[in-house]
């Protein structure tokens, strides 16, 4: 193929990132020796197949505890049912061994030689909610906390059981030595320290949230790490019972941490969220780096030695080692260095050579179009931003208006329909969604231009761009899910697909359905995403799951793009012309570029990554977001011809 890359953000290759190992989905992972191999473990649990974009390529429903060769990647051995969101791994009678169990199973001991299932933990009367193995005077064990107020010892070798009962229901739990004595520190109402060997509560650490999440270091008297379910950040002394300074930003997507000791002595506090793991210097106060970005979607995390970070991405499908290092080299040769803040959700390309890119920490940044310098930032929206839009500001064309929609309802709610007017200040106005704005579209109707706008209730509003002021809507009873403007017939239209509902074609000036042959060919949750234009007349794009059709408005002629690509579309983008180019973007990180003409594959990117966003420059270069970076690729294809209408 001829793709061809004119400018990336990239700093390249992350110097940090030692290994990737492919195709490996996990819930939770640990580091161990098997037979004298270094070997990663992972646990998986099962998960509703119903949200997942690879349930064509995997077990959702399974349960196993995989062994991978830390070296080559290679599976090394398979033990099913058995597994879930809680491991640890232990030396014990000369074998390694794991713990493992799901948030409501019996915990299992397995010989990570043989594969065998030596024994089940009994005993819990509620869910368990950590798991974690120890070195004690009477030998190897695993300690647990659960929802039934008990924290659990089981000596590996002897089969010795002890119980005490911390008197709440406890969340979280981490193993730490503290003056020499092994203590587990368990997360209820407070954190407290408990003596493993005694059964004695040790202390406790006054005035902390509800914690989700401990962490400990390997070296004796180390700090204790709290993440509160709002995503905060606590760090302990633990021999002292007082809270040190720690200013690393909480957030509400903090998903695992793990603490890390480096090879000249620093802890390090590792905490992955959505899309990155961010490393934190304990001791100084301060990043450690810049945040890994990799295969760390929602990832789990476990050490193994010094300064070494290990991320297991069930989203990525992917382990990856990481070593710290103290200092960040220069980007390569041919990368920018300048990518977004966070990961990419949307793209927009308007007038005056510029790309806007809003992300999942709410910025809404901009760079150059010739050769992806970073510009200015426009603002920044309290949640993700969900789309973002470019047109002219005036008649004439003179000037640019910027515009998104964003918020989340479970974070921070935001209604507004955000506007900057020539990289002058927000001038938001109230979108009229409940919570979020999730669909941006601007259209031009009469010499001004409107704006359409959906959330996630059945509300679809009509905005004048320049104004604020509402000047209408589009009424349907379910939620709409794809929004695309165009001219049917010489009349302005939007098409608009519903969640549940039929599909709509709205004639903008007359405010009324027009019913076309597509009106109730469409499936449920077969989404709009662009209004194409074609020698045979005007057609929509539409995406549900891995299947995208081009549906003929005047006659409901249908075709599928690639039908046998089962991998599920994560982006797509049809250039504004007749005869267009289009680009879909999948779930193995592969972005097709489709000649609607021929109706062929004209050619194809190849991304470690899934794209999260695609648009198109005028003169048809596709720029493509992958995670934080964007890239600007010329393809093998043109534009198609102009198209004259003003939309």
């Amino acid at each position: 193929m001829r793709v061809r890359t004119v400018w990336t953000t990239s700093q390249g290759p992350d110097p940090r990132l030692h290994l990737v190992l492919p195709g490996i989905r996990a819930d939770a992972v640990a580091a161990a020796v098997v037979g004298g191999v270094p070997v990663y473990v992972s646990a998986t649990e099962p998960h509703f197949d119903g949200d997942c974009d690879r349930a064509r390529h995997h077990d959702c429903g399974e349960a196993a505890v995989r062994v991978w060769d830390a070296a080559t990647g290679a599976l090394v051995r398979t033990v099913p049912d058995a597994g879930g969101t809680h491991l640890a791994v232990a030396a014990a009678g000369g074998r390694t061994v794991a713990v493992t169990c799901d948030w409501s199973d019996t915990p299992k001991i397995i010989d990570l030689d043989s594969g065998v299932v030596l024994d089940e933990l009994t005993g819990h009367r509620d869910i368990v909610q950590g798991l974690a193995t120890a070195a004690l005077d009477g030998g190897p064990a695993v300690v647990s906390a659960g929802w039934d107020g008990t924290v659990r010892v089981w000596y590996l070798t002897t089969g010795e059981e002890w119980v005490f009962d911390a008197g709440e229901r406890l969340d979280a739990l981490s193993v730490a030595v503290l003056g020499g004595r092994v203590v587990a520190v368990v997360a209820g109402c407070d954190v407290g320290l408990w003596d493993v060997e005694l059964g004695e509560r040790a202390g406790s650490l006054p005035g902390t949230p509800k914690v989700k999440k401990i962490a400990t270091w390997p070296d004796g008297d180390a700090p204790i790490a709290l993440l509160s379910w709002d995503g905060g950040v606590q760090v302990w002394d633990a021999v002292s019972r007082t809270r040190l300074s720690c200013r690393m930003e909480g957030r509400p997507s903090s998903w695992d941490m793990v603490g890390v000791v480096t090879g000249d002595g620093r802890r390090l506090l590792a905490l992955s969220d959505r899309e990155a793991v961010r490393l934190w210097d304990v001791g100084a106060d301060r990043p450690a780096g810049p945040p890994l970005v990799g295969p760390t979607s929602w990832a789990v995390l476990t050490r193994d030695g010094p300064g070494v970070v290990v991320t297991a991405s069930g989203d990525d499908e992917a382990l990856g080692v990481w070593r710290a290092r103290s200092e960040m080299p220069r980007p390569a040769a041919g990368h920018t260095g300048t990518g977004h803040t966070s990961t990419v959700t949307c793209l927009a390309v308007g007038p005056g050579d510029r790309v806007v890119a809003g992300g999942t920490d709410g910025t809404v940044g901009s760079f150059r179009l010739d050769d992806g310098a970073r510009g200015p930032v426009l603002g920044a929206l309290p949640a993700r931003v969900h789309a973002v839009a470019a047109a002219p500001a005036g008649e004439a064309g003179e000037g640019v208006v910027v515009l998104a929609g964003g918020g989340d309802l479970h974070e921070a709610e935001d209604d507004a329909l955000h506007r900057w007017f020539a990289d002058g200040p927000d001038e938001p106005v109230a979108a009229g969604h409940r919570g979020e704005v999730k669909i941006v579209v601007t259209a031009l109707l009469d010499g001004r231009r409107i704006v359409l706008t959906a959330g996630c209730d059945e509300t679809l509003h009509i905005t004048d761009l320049a104004t604020g002021e509402r000047v209408g809507g589009v009424p349907g009873r379910h939620m709409p899910d794809g929004i695309a403007a165009g001219e049917f017939g010489g009349r302005a239209v939007a098409a608009v697909s519903r969640a549940f509902g039929p599909f709509q074609l709205w004639d903008l000036a007359g405010g009324a359905h027009v019913v076309t042959p597509v009106t109730e060919a469409l499936e449920v949750r077969e989404a709009v995403r662009a209004f194409v234009h074609l020698n045979e007349g005007p057609a929509v794009l539409t995406v549900r799951g891995h299947a995208v059709r081009v549906r003929d408005l005047g006659t409901a002629a249908t075709w599928a793009l690639d039908p046998d690509d089962l991998n599920v579309v994560t982006a797509v983008a049809v250039h504004d012309s007749v005869n267009p180019p289009a680009a879909v973007a999948r779930a193995d990180g592969r972005v097709s570029v489709f000649d609607l003409r021929a109706r062929t594959v004209a050619d194809v990117l190849e991304l470690p990554y899934p794209a999260t966003a695609l648009a198109w420059t005028p003169d048809a270069d596709l720029i493509v977001a992958c995670r934080r970076d964007l890239l600007r690729v010329s393809t093998a294809i043109d534009g198609g011809t102009p198209h004259s209408a003003r939309i």
